[in-house]
């Protein structure tokens, strides 16, 4: 598992203990935390366009575009995932491939493009984590990765 930026995985796992190193069941841990409540569910193209996924990223791939639904992790070039808030921490969680948002990249440039016309105030502090428990930082480390 990948861990970088300012936030440590013990530090994480304070806040969302599926993050600690030896949690079981993670991947069901996250998906019961992001699809519970979320602030947001989005689809970003590759061109940085934000699409509102509404509460399903199946139901609402964006227009044209069904087909990525069955190119898992890449979707065809788009990012997916979900924005949400536990315990006044928000989290979002990108479904990619491990090393995608691991440094600056064609990836997080796609991802904080998206990131930003989202209408749902994000903390700078907000962590971002890949669905396989990769933590790429605060929104803030990515930010000063670019």
């Amino acid at each position: 598992m990948i861990t970088v930026g300012s936030i440590t995985r013990d530090a994480a796992a304070v806040w969302f203990p599926f993050l600690a190193e030896d949690f079981r069941g993670r991947r069901s841990a996250i998906r019961d935390l992001t699809h519970g409540f979320p602030e947001f569910v989005f689809w970003i193209y590759p061109d940085g366009t934000l699409h509102d996924a509404r509460r399903s990223h199946r139901s609402n791939p964006p227009p044209g575009f069904e087909h990525i639904l069955k190119d898992e992790p890449d979707y065809g070039g788009f990012l997916r995932g979900r924005l949400v808030r536990h315990l006044d921490h928000q989290l979002i969680v990108v479904y990619c491939r491990e090393e995608a948002l691991a440094s600056a990249s064609v990836s997080a440039e796609q991802l904080l493009a998206g990131l930003d016309q989202i209408p749902v105030p994000i903390d700078d502090d907000a962590l971002v984590i890949s669905d396989n428990a990769d933590i790429y930082g605060s929104l803030r480390d990515l930010w000063e990765r670019r």
